[in-house]
């Protein structure tokens, strides 16, 4: 396999980071720091390297703040061209393969199809090991296997609803249906759901990187046999202590629709448990249960809800001025993704939910603080 160039290299670096941006906050790997650290070249060295391919359109430079960072960071994301760069080299790799040793043994995998089918592996990690050995024996630890990224999110006023959620993991009760409208926080509630409150063996399947049916059920069919399953039967998880999370199920096919139909069957009455993020203007045809498996106590639903006043004083800063807060409340609704982009002062992202002239109204009071005595 030719050697990649670090340009190359930092694209499919970032091409391993599935995020919506305005969806989640993004990963300390999508800064200077963590690309510099990724592909190996030297901090001091990283801008010269960046710049380029930001002012040739294969990349989008911003600056946001980054869980646990004081200050807001430059991070970077991939352009529709850098995407198309992206599976470009991928497709020069589909003749090359690597050797993969896991808990199943040692086998021969083509490079391009474990880039594509394996995204909780860092791509340039699988890139690496070519002419070596890729080891995926699992450490003791508790197995994920996600076409996403994962880390446990901070979560604000969802104390009801994590009650719910963890009595539904103690209960009989087979799947969890949460419903919100767009930028209400289900993504990052079932992440936090899923990743503190079990350790059970946990499937998490982003629909937005997936939706079709064949997609959702490989990773099903892999998730079965990496539990020590022989065949690909969906029933098969019925009686194993494990998680199935699936994000963003919105405005899918009908094959999917019979899909989770299917799936939910399966695991009735057993030990595996379904959850699943839906939008509320679903409509009841594009759902995969009825009312009455609601009644009957296979399913139970969350609905998620805007924060109040108190919630979103405590999210956005109590420093922030009585006048602007309450400004800021009106025009915002309260939805937790419009709060965020205000007080990280993303005006460019906050331009795709409301109009200009409120957003640079928005701007102006995230700056109204309360002064210091």
């Amino acid at each position: 396999m030719a050697q990649l160039s670090p340009r190359d290299r930092a694209l499919l670096h970032l091409f391993g980071l599935p995020r919506e941006r305005l969806q989640d906050p993004p990963s300390e790997a999508t800064t200077q720091e963590g690309i510099s650290e990724a592909i190996g070249i030297p901090r001091t060295h990283i801008t010269r390297l960046l710049r380029p391919l930001v002012m040739q359109g294969y990349m989008e430079e911003d600056k946001e703040r980054i869980l646990g960072k004081e200050r807001r960071l430059k991070v970077y994301f991939l352009t529709a061209k850098g995407l198309s760069r992206c599976e470009e080299l991928i497709d020069n790799l589909s003749t090359s393969t690597l050797e993969v040793v896991d808990n199943k043994g040692r086998r021969s995998v083509r490079v391009s199809d474990m880039v594509r089918n394996r995204r909780d592996i860092p791509v340039l990690r699988v890139l690496d090991a070519v002419g070596k050995e890729l080891n995926l024996i699992s450490a003791p630890g508790r197995p994920i296997r996600s076409n996403v990224p994962l880390e446990i999110p901070a979560l604000i006023d969802r104390e009801e609803e994590l009650r719910i959620s963890s009595e539904f993991l103690k209960s009989k009760s087979t799947v969890l249906v949460v419903f919100a409208n767009y930028g209400y926080g289900s993504s990052t509630f079932l992440k936090k759901m899923a990743l503190d409150q079990t350790k059970a063996p946990l499937l998490w399947h982003d629909l937005q990187k997936g939706k079709a049916a064949e997609d959702i059920l490989r990773s099903l069919i892999e998730f079965i046999r990496e539990r020590g399953c022989e065949g690909d039967d969906l029933s098969e998880l019925r009686d194993k202590e494990v998680l199935l999370c699936f994000d963003n199920y919105h405005d899918v096919s009908e094959e999917v629709v019979d899909l989770f139909f299917d799936l939910m069957k399966s695991l009735a009455d057993g030990k595996g448990k379904m959850a699943v993020t839906i939008r509320d203007e679903t409509p009841f045809y594009n759902r995969f249960f009825q009312r009455s498996d609601v009644t009957k106590g296979q399913v139970t639903e969350i609905h998620l809800h805007r924060f109040d006043e108190g919630s979103a004083k405590t999210f956005v800063g109590e420093d922030l001025e009585d006048d602007a807060f309450h400004l800021i409340y009106r025009l915002t609704r309260g939805q937790p993704l419009a709060l965020r982009l205000v007080l990280e002062g993303d005006d460019k992202s906050l331009r795709a939910l409301l109009p200009n002239e409120e957003v640079r109204f928005l701007m102006y009071l995230r700056t109204k603080r309360k002064r210091k005595h």
